[in-house]
This record gives structure tokens, C-alpha cells and sequence, in this order.
């Protein structure tokens, strides 16, 4: 582990898979089964992203966050690591799947330099927060982020009095909250080689797709020549 890396913490700040598929659906007409296996693949990518770095990694699931709202619960976290000795803490969460272990290398670089970074999101929220133990000294100020909404990013900058154009951005990726974006994902290929292998063969069972909305025939226009299994093989 990089010595100027010794006093920085990363975070997967996750659900867990049962509790996405109760918010969020992935896979157009998808069984539950299916949901979950989306669901489950996307908080281990998460977590071997944060592996690949090679700095010291935390998993806080649903069990171990504190707090009554979303704020408080992010808010629990950051505090849990700065009084454990840290100087720097990133969290991510399990839905960026473009998210790679340089661009986080690259927040934790950043937080060397300056006092928060963030990772914007396609719809004004973010993927990645990153703050030194210096920028949290009031930690109340995550109670007034609009968290999961577009103005995450215009809060963020109003609670740590930064302008928004001075804010340390990271590149901006699309999360995956909805089929559709699960679907444009797909389309754009954004998942890594395995996990597009894993979802073509997830889709490839899908015995419902004639009755898809045009845009979620996925397979037409994403995987040429596979054919995903029609009437005739409904059980």
C-alpha cells in the first residue's frame, strides 16, 4: 500500500441485495431471482473495485450504518473512520458500474490537496464522496444535503461553502437506479467484460421479452445474434 495512502479509508456504503430489489428494478420484466442476482453482482463489483487499490477497504452494510435517515447514516459512517485514526475517508456506493480503482486512487490523491472530492453522477447526484477529517468538523452539515435527488452536488458545494465550480470533480458516470439505466448500460456496454457475459446469459432467460416495451429489446440491439428464448419454451 502507497505510504502517502496509509491514512486514507475507502467505503462501500451499500444495501444489501434484497433491500435494492425492494427500490429498485433492474431488469425489465425480470423475476425476483433476477433482480437480485443484478442487485448481487453490482455490490461485489463494488467491493472488488475498493480491493483493487490496495488500501485499507470497509463494508458497511445496511446492519452495520446507524441512523435514521440517509444523511445520518453517511454522516455515521465518516465519523466511525476519522475516530478510528483516518485523515481521509472515500465512499462509493454499488451502482456506478464505469467506477474503476484508478479513479479512486485518484480521489484519494486529491484529498491530499484538498478538502473534498466528488464523483457527479449523470442526474446531479454523486457516486463518490471523499472528505479530509478537517472538512468534517461539522457533521451536521450532511443533514441539509438533498441526498438521491439532482441537487446533491449543489448542496454538497453550499454545505462545505465551496462554489460549485471549485469543486474537485472526478469523471461523471451514470449510476444504475432504474431498468432503463440498467438497459442503457447494456447498450453502452459499460459493465466490465465478465459481468456483460454474466447479464447476456441473466437476459437469455428472460421468457417474456416479446412483451418488453420496444427500447428494452435488448438483445436486438446489444447482443447480435442471440436470440432470447421465445413462447414456445414457457414451462
Amino acid at each position: 500500500m502507497p505510504n502517502r495512502f496509509s491514512d486514507t479509508a475507502l467505503v462501500l456504503f451499500t444495501r444489501t441485495s434484497a433491500e435494492e430489489v425492494q427500490v429498485k428494478n433492474f431488469v425489465p420484466q425480470g423475476t425476483i431471482t433476477q433482480q437480485l442476482a443484478v442487485a448481487e453482482k453490482l455490490i461485489q463489483q463494488g467491493q472488488q473495485v475498493l480491493a483493487a487499490t490496495g488500501l485499507p477497504y470497509f463494508i458497511y452494510s445496511s446492519s452495520a450504518q446507524k441512523g435514521d435517515n440517509f444523511g445520518q447514516r453517511l454522516q455515521n459512517v465518516f465519523a466511525d473512520l476519522f475516530s478510528q485514526g483516518f485523515e481521509q475517508v472515500i465512499v462509493i456506493g454499488n451502482d456506478c458500474p464505469e467506477l474503476k480503482p484508478t479513479d479512486i486512487l485518484r480521489a484519494a490523491h486529491q484529498l491530499l490537496q484538498q478538502e473534498v472530492v466528488v464523483g457527479p453522477d449523470s442526474s446531479g447526484g454523486v457516486y463518490l464522496l471523499g472528505l479530509t477529517k478537517t472538512a468534517f468538523n461539522q457533521p451536521a452539515i450532511f443533514e441539509n444535503i438533498r441526498w438521491n435527488t439532482a441537487w446533491v452536488l449543489t448542496d454538497i458545494a453550499t454545505a462545505f461553502n465551496i462554489a460549485t465550480p471549485d469543486l474537485i470533480f472526478l469523471k461523471q458516470y451514470t449510476d444504475i437506479n432504474t431498468s432503463r439505466d440498467f438497459v442503457k448500460a447494456l447498450q453502452q456496454k459499460l459493465f466490465r467484460s465478465n459481468l456483460l457475459r454474466y447479464f447476456r446469459l441473466l437476459l437469455n432467460q428472460l421468457t417474456t421479452w416479446w412483451q418488453l416495451p420496444h427500447e428494452s429489446l435488448i438483445s436486438f440491439f446489444i447482443f447480435p445474434g442471440l436470440a432470447l428464448r421465445g413462447p414456445p419454451a414457457l414451462n
